[in-house]
């Protein structure tokens, strides 16, 4: 996700770039984006032994999902 491509919650934009494996998506009360749950790349460092379900929990527009879907990149 590029800055501009997510909100941390309705109206407060996400202002850095960040990489997520998504666990999964959801509606949102807003059209434009979706409600994604996922992991950090950090998570998956030996290190880190992460066994939450979900660490990530953003608002993603919906073009961005479907581009991310499409394999487009950045």
């Amino acid at each position: 996700m590029r800055p501009g491509d997510w909100l941390v919650e309705p109206g407060r934009p996400g202002h850095i770039h960040y990489d997520i494996r998504v666990v999964s998506i959801h509606d949102s009360s807003d059209p434009a984006y979706h409600w994604v749950r996922g992991h950090g790349l950090e998570c998956t460092w030996e290190s880190a032994e992460c066994t939450a379900p979900w660490c990530w929990e953003v608002l993603v527009d919906v073009d961005v999902l479907a581009e991310a879907a499409d394999g487009a990149t950045p």
